[in-house]
């Protein structure tokens, strides 16, 4: 990746604007002002707008979401905006920016560089289709903004309240070219980046004066009272656990969820959970046998264990059942039991299922055959996923007891997704996390499904859902888009990722937002 020269000129510039930037409100000092963090999501770029992962911490500290979704009130709520307001149709946005509000690096962020912004997203981004039905995005005024989308605000708003949707410096972009903004760009969050960054390393970050919120849920909304944030970017699960005992670190995002439930009960820890919003499902191949045939793929919902695996996966797991968990947008606990009613773990159901079907263990070898050949296919998992790489042997097992044999397959997350969108596979675990229940339009639809699952039913509803502006109206219309999925199982939910967020006693004024993004405007640090 290329790196990014700096003339002596833009220097002196840099610091007459780092000199006039305004300073925060005056605070008592707290015993150290610079914050270090473990963090297990390793980014190969920072620029969200470009990213393939919104990776919460270093994408969320030098960025700054429009909104935020406030789940104790199940409402929108603004962070960089003043105000918002969305039309009786849900198809036209207003937004209202601070009067003026400044980019990190003190040039404008007005009405213009926020449809600047959006129009990039929508031009570069590798989930550009989270703004499809946008028809136009406007600057009405100085600091106002209208977005109208055909069909419908909802398919948006989970990207607006996130780094990949927040707005990122399109000018610097342009001068710098997409590669060198990828690895240093320039947004509007708490924090800004010191010094050129190299993928892979470690990322040191400083306040940014020109930050300002509008989130309710913060008492402090100018800068934080941090003044340098060092994040770390450390794979292992165990040796970030092993930094926060030895007081190396203050915060570990990842922690292992055995080290966690030790932790809790330790007055020199504070631990926070989150279920990560989505899931991983098994996804079957329903345009080949054997998995055309619906007995097949009910004796597999029945035959599994998930008390079992979540035993074996040691607490890292949530068990799920129907395709929209706790933690999403139009969650409805009816959906979990119309599926534990539908398919209760049952192995001597399971069996009769498939023998209905022709699948009989005529060799007593354990495995059943039809016509000949045994029930043996292929089962992919992201070698890359440390849920899916345990939780696949567990799988295995299971379905062993039912006579199916499924020969596990490493591979790593890219090759998976396009062998499953291609339907040049059998069978594997597909996923997804996503706020919004929206994402299964990414799932079902033509071009866009795993399972090779398409029907015209089912397009029409999800059509239909993404469009309803009611809350209400819209968590009625994904349950009924669930039981239709639970009905003729073209994945089978399993399992969600339990994120466990851990901090030294001595950090205050931690507050993690939905789903699981750390907010450290109150944050400071008595340390002893």
């Amino acid at each position: 990746m290329k790196r990014l020269s700096i003339l002596p000129l833009v220097l002196l510039i840099a610091l007459f604007v780092a000199a006039c930037a305004p300073q925060p409100d005056s605070i008592s000092a707290p015993t150290r002002t610079r914050l270090i963090i473990a963090d297990q999501f390793i980014p190969d770029i920072l620029d969200g707008q470009q990213s393939q992962g919104g990776y919460p911490l270093s994408h969320e500290l030098i960025s700054q979401p429009l909104i935020r979704y406030d789940a104790q009130t199940g409402t929108f709520v603004p962070d960089l905006l003043e105000s918002f307001t969305l039309s009786p149709d849900g198809k036209t946005l207003t937004m209202k920016l601070p009067a003026g509000y400044k980019y990190a690096n003190g040039d404008a962020l007005d009405a213009q560089a926020l449809v600047d912004a959006i129009n990039r997203y929508a031009a570069i981004s590798p989930y550009k289709f989270d703004y499809d039905g946008m028809q136009s995005v406007t600057a009405l005024d100085a600091t106002t903004v209208q977005v109208v989308n055909e069909i419908g605000l909802n398919v948006m708003f989970p990207t607006l309240m996130s780094s990949f949707g927040a707005p990122w410096n399109v000018s610097v972009a342009r001068s710098v070219g997409d590669e060198a903004f990828a690895a240093n760009p320039v947004a509007s969050g708490p924090f800004k980046i010191k010094t050129p960054w190299t993928p892979g390393q470690d990322l040191e970050l400083v306040r940014n004066d020109y930050y300002k919120t509008n989130m309710p849920f913060v008492q402090n909304k100018s800068a934080p009272y941090l003044e340098k944030v060092l994040v770390r970017f450390i794979a292992d699960g165990q040796t970030r656990a092993n930094e926060l005992e030895a007081g190396s670190v203050d915060i570990v995002f990842g922690l292992p969820a055995s080290t966690a439930k030790k932790m809790e009960s330790d007055p020199a820890y504070q631990i926070f959970k989150r279920v990560l919003p989505g899931q991983t499902a098994i996804s079957m191949n329903t345009a080949a046998a054997p998995f055309d045939d619906l007995n097949v793929r009910k004796a597999i919902a029945m035959a599994l264990n998930r008390e079992q695996l979540e035993a074996a996966l040691s607490g890292n797991m949530t068990a799920e059942y129907a395709f929209i968990n706790a933690s999403m947008i139009a969650y409805d606990p009816a959906a979990q039991e119309y599926a534990k009613s539908l398919y209760p773990f049952n192995v001597e159901a399971a069996r009769k299922l498939l023998a209905a079907s022709g699948w009989v263990d005529a060799d007593g070898d354990g495995i059943v055959e039809k016509n000949g050949k045994p029930f043996r296919v292929e089962f992919l998992v992201d070698s890359g996923a440390v849920m899916e790489v345990d939780a696949a042997p567990v799988v295995q097992a299971q379905l062993k007891a039912i006579g199916i044999d499924i020969q596990i397959a490493l591979h790593d997350l890219a090759y998976n997704y396009d062998a499953m969108i291609a339907g040049n596979y059998q069978m594997g675990f597909s996923g997804y996390i996503w706020v919004d229940p929206d994402i299964l339009t990414y799932r079902f639809t033509e071009g866009a499904s795993p399972s090779q699952f398409v029907t015209p039913e089912l397009t029409a509803m999800l059509d239909a859902a993404r469009a309803i502006p009611n809350s209400k109206e819209r968590s009625a219309a994904y349950l009924g888009i669930q039981k239709y999925l639970l009905d003729n199982v073209p994945m089978i939910p399993l399992m969600s990722e339990n994120l466990y967020i851990g901090a030294r006693s001595w950090v205050k004024g931690i507050y993690i937002v939905s789903p699981y993004n750390l907010i450290l405007n109150d944050v400071r640090i008595e340390q002893p």
